[in-house]
């Protein structure tokens, strides 16, 4: 059974400038907090506190914009006001003496890497330093190229959304390439 299906748990968002993580409530438990606190009015004036879902039909539209404003807010660093990067639950963050470490999570979530999982494989292999993450971004770099290879090779009959599965793998491709050339990697 996957460990955040019992229990609320919080995304770790990151300031990369000051090397710190802060804890925050994902939007559907926030949801389930407003849902919870929603009080009814009877028609004699008497408050009575329901749970479950407290969103009638005709307050869909609240919830809605309620929704689309948690999804969309942005999380500032405490410290510095600088917007938080959203690395999931599974994120732990390295000491903030650990300079290299740092670098390489932040490169890694340029490449596109989050930290979101159903808790179940945990976050999978993360390099802890510079030539650790070398040989990653090489390899991951191969596997992304083969998927685009195999991808461009599928008929179009077969795989209706071939145009959009390519466009996946060039971006990431990109992303990855362009970290190799800002860490100042040779390509294999």
């Amino acid at each position: 059974m996957c460990r955040y299906a019992g229990k609320t748990y919080k995304s770790h968002y990151v300031c990369f400038k000051c090397r710190k993580s802060f804890k925050q409530p994902e939007s559907y438990d926030i949801i389930r907090r407003i849902e919870k606190e929603k009080t009814y009015h009877e028609p004699n004036g008497k408050s009575v506190r329901k749970g479950g879902y407290a969103f009638t039909k005709t307050e869909t539209e609240e919830l809605q914009k309620i929704v689309s404003e948690i999804e969309n807010r942005t999380i500032k660093c405490p410290e510095c006001s600088s917007p938080m990067a959203d690395l999931g639950k599974d994120f732990k963050a390295p000491k903030k003496t650990a300079v290299k470490e740092w670098k390489i999570i932040e490169s890694l979530f340029k490449t596109g890497k989050y930290f979101h999982t159903c808790g179940c494989d945990g976050i999978g292999y993360i390099p802890k330093n510079p030539n650790d993450y070398k040989i990653y971004l090489k390899t991951i770099l191969q596997s992304y190229e083969e998927s685009l290879i195999s991808c461009q090779n599928k008929p179009i009959e077969e795989f209706t959304d071939k145009n959009e599965e390519i466009n996946y793998w060039s971006d990431k491709i990109q992303k990855i390439k362009t970290e190799i050339t800002d860490n100042k990697f040779k390509e294999v």
